[in-house]
This record gives structure tokens, C-alpha cells and sequence, in this order.
């Protein structure tokens, strides 16, 4: 039986560094690789991506939604990991300060926009940071990446989500 994990998580801005996250290496999930804030979703929040991730950017930074300008979702990716479907939605946005609380996640630092990629990212972080960074600026629309392989590599395919009222 296939279930799903719905997740999201923010990868907040202040001038050209993101927050990220250094994850602790005795975590069960992905440990000791780079990513933004964010975790799962409470049932309550299913409907409400943008209201867990709020959550998950509190209770990992201390940085509350008046600190936060912008927090608009500009991803959404789908993959399937054995017999579970992943959906991630991923927020882009401004924060008002710099100064973060400690976690047991991991360790937070700002990295500079040209640096990330240098970092040990998962798969799916790595491609969405190089999709935003190159298109970010100009991105008006929400897009939605499922994740395949061509060639026995991963790719994730980008489609943007367009306001249609025909259905």
C-alpha cells in the first residue's frame, strides 16, 4: 500500500545569504546534510502548507511570522520513495533579522547564495537551488517537480501550476 508524507520548508533570505541548516548527524532522516527549515506536516495543516511551515520556522529559528516578509511558495515536488509518495512544498522569503535560536535539528548558519551549491545537499535540494538561482528572480508562478531518472541520474521535471478555471 503506498502512503504519502507531506512535508514542507522554507529556505529564508537576508541580503544574498540563506538560512540553512547543517542537520545534526545523529538524525534518522538525511543526517549531516545541508537543507532549509522545515519537517512535516500536521494533520491540521494538510490544507494549509504555508501554516506548518510557519510552524517548523518557529520552532527551528525562533523567527516569527512578523519577522518574515514574503513567504510565498514557489515549489512543489513529488517523488516516490519505495512505497510512500513525498510531497514537498518549499517557501522562498525575506527575514527581518539574522540572529536564530539553537536546535536539536541541526546547526543554522547564513550562506552566501554563491556558496550553496557547495554544499552536501539532497538531490532534490541541489536541483531546486540551481532552478532558483538561475530563474528565481523572475519566477511568477508555482512550479511543480516530479523527480525521475534519465540515464539512471535523477532529474526533476519542472511544470508550472497555472490559474485555469475551465475544469
Amino acid at each position: 500500500m503506498i502512503k504519502l508524507r507531506v512535508m514542507s520548508a522554507a529556505y529564508l533570505m537576508n541580503d544574498d545569504d540563506f538560512l540553512m541548516m547543517e542537520r545534526s548527524r545523529n538524525k534518522k532522516f538525511v543526517p549531516g546534510i545541508w537543507a532549509g527549515v522545515g519537517g512535516h506536516l500536521g494533520p491540521e495543516e494538510i490544507n494549509d502548507p504555508q501554516r506548518g511551515c510557519l510552524r517548523e520556522i518557529y520552532e527551528e529559528t525562533g523567527i516569527e511570522e512578523k519577522e518574515i516578509r514574503d513567504l510565498d511558495l514557489k515549489y512543489i515536488i513529488l517523488r516516490r520513495s519505495k512505497e510512500e509518495i513525498r510531497i514537498q512544498y518549499i517557501y522562498i522569503g525575506q527575514a527581518l533579522r539574522r540572529d536564530v535560536s539553537k536546535t536539536d535539528e541541526g546547526e543554522l548558519f547564513w550562506i552566501n547564495k554563491d556558496q550553496i551549491l557547495e554544499r552536501e545537499l539532497s538531490v532534490t535540494t541541489r536541483m531546486t537551488f540551481k532552478h532558483y538561482l538561475k530563474h528565481g528572480k523572475e519566477m511568477k508562478d508555482v512550479l511543480v517537480g516530479v523527480v525521475s531518472a534519465e540515464n539512471n541520474n535523477p532529474v526533476i521535471n519542472w511544470i508550472p501550476v497555472q490559474d485555469w478555471e475551465g475544469i
